[in-house]
């Protein structure tokens, strides 16, 4: 597929998920960068501007929470596909706490994901 200029940022500890979904994204022309450690968030989303961050809320180190707070510091102005492998209630938490912040939340998946489900979800979004 040719590519285009969106551009996707995924930020998940999981080396081997982050893949997974960086192949979809890369089939369908997004340009990709992925963050495993949440430290490397604010420079990645400060130099190198991502359209959508798809991001995990539970991971070492931080909470997820913490990854929207530095969004909206950044006054990000792209899309967020929040992603957890916790309760529906902390997604459902996170998505009003990014909408209270001023951040654009267009999906939140629970993992594991269902196969192709990320790639329909970017297709509907580029």
């Amino acid at each position: 597929m040719a590519q285009n200029s969106t551009r996707l940022l995924i930020v998940d500890d999981d080396r081997r998920f982050a893949q997974e979904l960086r192949v979809d994204a890369e089939r369908l022309g997004l340009a990709v960068e992925m963050v495993h450690e949440p430290v490397a968030f604010g420079p990645v989303l400060a130099s190198w501007k991502p359209d959508i961050i798809a991001m995990d809320l539970v991971m070492p180190d931080t909470d997820g929470l913490e990854l929207l707070h530095t969004c909206a510091r950044h006054s990000y102005g792209g899309q967020l596909i929040l992603m957890s492998g916790g309760f529906a209630l902390y997604l459902n938490m996170a998505e009003e706490i990014a909408t209270q912040r001023g951040l654009r939340v267009a999906a939140k998946l629970p993992k594991p994901l269902r196969p192709k489900q990320f790639a329909y979800l970017l297709m509907s979004m580029i």
